[in-house]
C-alpha cells in the first residue's frame, strides 16, 4: 500500500519525467525546425501554412521521439529523484527511522514501470497506425511518394520494384514485378504496371499485390503450375493479382520499418518464408528487445540508486558523475550486444538478454554500496 511519502516520490518522479521530455522535445523542435525550415516552405502557400505543416509534422514525430527516449528518461528521472532526496537531506531521517533504502525504490520503480507501459502502448497501438506520417518527409502530408527499395521475395523468388511508394494508400507507382524461371514462368518475364496496391490476406485469397494496367496481359504469360497459383487474373483483363507476403512497408526504409510495426506483425514476419535471413535476424532481435526492455530499464534503476545514495560518499556531484559513467558503459555494452546480434556474430536471443543479465548482476553487486 502506498504511503504519503510514496505518493510524494511518485509525483516528483512524474514531474521530473514530464519536464525532461518537454524540454528535450522542445529542443528537438527548435533545432530541427530552424535547420529544415526551407523544406516546410517549399510546399507551403503562406506563413500560416508553414506553421501548420510544422505543427502537423512534429505532432507525429512526438510519438516516435517518445518511443526513442522515454526508456532513457525513465532511468534519468530516477537518478534525479534520489539526487534531490540526498540534496535536501530527506534520506537520513528515513534511514534513521528504520526504513530501508530499497523501500524508497517501490514508487520510483512503479513510475518506471508506468513509463514502460506507456511506451508499450505507443509501440503497439499508436505508432503502427501513424507510421506513414512518421516516415513522411518534412512539409509532406504523408501521402507523398517515397523512394523504393527493391525487395526479393524468398518464397516465390519474385523481385518487386517500382518508382514511388505511397505508404498511406499502400500503392506502388510504375511497378515492376520480375517473375523468375522456372518457379513462376517458363521464360523470364517482367510485369510492368501503372500501379500496384498491396492487400491483406482474406479467407478467399492470400495476401499480395493488385497490378493495374499491366503488361504483358495475363493471357500472354507462360505460367508454370506454381505460377498459376501465384499470378491470378482479375475481373478486369488489364489487371493481375500477384500473391506475395512481402508487404508495402518492406519497400521503403526497410532497416527501420521494423520499429514501426506491432509485435504480432513482427512475429508473423518471422514465421514467413518470404523474408531473407538478414531481415529475419533483425526482426527477431527487435521482438526480443521489446520483451526485455522493461526489465532492462528497471534493472538500470537498481544500478543507478546505489551509486547516487552511496555510503561514505564525498560529494553528490561525484556520485552523479560516477553513476552517469556506469550507465553510459552499460548502454554502450547493450548497443554492442545488439550490433553483434544484428550482424549474426552472436545469437539474437543472447544479444537481447545479455545486457539484462549483465545489468542484473551489476545491480546485485552494487547493492552493497548503498546507504543503510
Amino acid at each position: 500500500m502506498f504511503t504519503t511519502f510514496d505518493r510524494y516520490l511518485l509525483k516528483r518522479y512524474g514531474s521530473v519525467f514530464g519536464i525532461l521530455f518537454v524540454c528535450i522535445f522542445g529542443l528537438f523542435v527548435v533545432i530541427d525546425g530552424f535547420t529544415n525550415v526551407d523544406a516546410f516552405q517549399e510546399t507551403a502557400h503562406s506563413p500560416l501554412d508553414v506553421l501548420v505543416r510544422m505543427a502537423d509534422y512534429y505532432l507525429y514525430q512526438s510519438s516516435a521521439l517518445f518511443d526513442l527516449i522515454a526508456p532513457i528518461l525513465a532511468v534519468i528521472s530516477a537518478m534525479v529523484v534520489f539526487a534531490l532526496l540526498v540534496r535536501h537531506a530527506e534520506v537520513h531521517p528515513l534511514l534513521a527511522a528504520g526504513v530501508p533504502l530499497y523501500r524508497l525504490l517501490v514508487p520510483v520503480a512503479g513510475g518506471a514501470i508506468a513509463v514502460n507501459v506507456a511506451v508499450f502502448a505507443n509501440q503497439e497501438l499508436i505508432v503502427p497506425q501513424i507510421s506513414h506520417r512518421i516516415q513522411a518527409s518534412r512539409g509532406e502530408r504523408g501521402d507523398d511518394g517515397q523512394n523504393v527499395d527493391p525487395v526479393y521475395d524468398y518464397d516465390s523468388h519474385i523481385r518487386i520494384d517500382g518508382r514511388k511508394l505511397f505508404l498511406a494508400t499502400r500503392r506502388l507507382s510504375q511497378a515492376n514485378f520480375v517473375l523468375p524461371v522456372p518457379e513462376v514462368v517458363e521464360e523470364l518475364t517482367t510485369l510492368k504496371a501503372r500501379e500496384a496496391r498491396y492487400v491483406e490476406a482474406t479467407p478467399q485469397r492470400p495476401a499480395g499485390w493488385i497490378l493495374r494496367d499491366v503488361a504483358p496481359r495475363y493471357g500472354g504469360l507462360r505460367l508454370t503450375a506454381d505460377g498459376r497459383a501465384r499470378v491470378l487474373p482479375l475481373d478486369d483483363p488489364a489487371d493481375v493479382f500477384v500473391a506475395s507476403d512481402v508487404s508495402f512497408d518492406q519497400l521503403h526504409n526497410r532497416n527501420r520499418s521494423q520499429q514501426f510495426a506491432a509485435t504480432p506483425e513482427l512475429v508473423r514476419r518471422i514465421r514467413n518464408p518470404a523474408y531473407g535471413v538478414a531481415s529475419l535476424r533483425g526482426t527477431t532481435l527487435q521482438v526480443h528487445s521489446r520483451l526485455v526492455a522493461p526489465l532492462g530499464n528497471v534493472l538500470s534503476v537498481l544500478v543507478a540508486v546505489p551509486l547516487i545514495v552511496r555510503r561514505e560518499s564525498r560529494s553528490l556531484v561525484l556520485n552523479l558523475a560516477l553513476c552517469t559513467g556506469v550507465l553510459i558503459a552499460v548502454y554502450g555494452m547493450a548497443q554492442a550486444f545488439l550490433y553483434l546480434g544484428r550482424v549474426g556474430f552472436i545469437p539474437t536471443d543472447l544479444a537481447a538478454w545479455g545486457p539484462v543479465i549483465v545489468a542484473g548482476t551489476l545491480g546485485a553487486w552494487l547493492s552493497g554500496f548503498a546507504q543503510t
